[in-house]
């Protein structure tokens, strides 16, 4: 999946990916002030929030790169 490990905690993939945090604050999902971060993976939060995986990593990717998608 793109080298994006969805079984890494929140908090660990917004180090990783500066970017994650605000693409994620534009779908009204706050993980950069949630104390959840630390133990929820990117796997729970798709499924938390009814989002498709492999579209959710591939925003990521594209965030990385300064595309910030504001799809929800």
């Amino acid at each position: 999946m793109g080298g994006i490990d969805a079984n890494k905690t929140m908090a660990h993939l917004m180090r990783e990916h500066p970017g994650l945090a605000r693409m994620l604050a534009l779908k009204g999902i706050d993980c950069g002030e949630c104390l959840a971060s630390e133990v929820d993976t990117l796997s729970d939060v798709a499924r938390m929030y009814g989002l498709d995986l492999a579209k959710l990593i591939q925003e990521i990717q594209w965030a990385d790169d300064g595309q910030v998608s504001e799809e929800t």
